[in-house]
């Protein structure tokens, strides 16, 4: 049976400029989920154990698949003129150095508005703190916590509830 916590949390997640998260555990899906939405707004995440995996999404970056796109669009249209009868010097440096572009930016590419802080105690509170909401709860920042897991969640709209779990937010950061 499908839980429906995870509208709640992806909801914060989507309408916030400020995003603060902590989750013992966070999984590739969720850290796709966060990379997709995290244009415009902060995000800062305490996990004590996130997957490999999502842990690298998050502090490196997913693919970008973008860069890539554009590579291939304008190598093959340099490659279209080529068979028209241009020189083909020029082409394959043009296409090297959009494929050149797109490796520094498949290495270099780090999320800049994604924090995502790993202490050395294990953390084991789960919560979800957005603009004007705070989100508490067993339910960790996974596919199966989220969707499959019968979890227990609290919804706060209570500026001053809000005002003290970001506080306990940064007291844990600080740590």
């Amino acid at each position: 049976m499908e839980q429906e916590q995870y509208k709640h949390v992806e909801k914060l997640i989507r309408s916030s400029k400020n995003v603060f998260i902590v989750s013992p555990y966070i999984d590739e899906y969720y850290a796709r989920f966060l990379l997709k939405h995290a244009r415009n707004k902060k995000i800062y995440i305490i996990s004590s154990s996130p997957e490999e995996k999502a842990k690298k999404m998050l502090t490196k970056g997913g693919f970008p698949s973008l860069t890539l796109l554009l590579s291939v669009i304008m190598f093959s249209f340099y490659y279209l003129l080529w068979l028209a009868g241009l020189s083909y010097v020029p082409v394959l440096i043009i296409g090297f150095l959009f494929f050149a572009l797109f490796i520094v930016r498949l290495s270099t590419m780090k999320p800049k508005n994604i924090r995502l802080k790993v202490p050395k105690e294990f953390i084991h509170a789960k919560f979800y703190i957005g603009d004007n909401e705070a989100i508490t709860g067993s339910a960790n920042l996974t596919y199966r916590g989220m969707h499959k897991n019968i979890e227990h969640l609290e919804i706060s709209s209570d500026p001053d509830y809000v005002k003290k779990l970001k506080a306990e937010f940064w007291r844990m950061w600080n740590v």
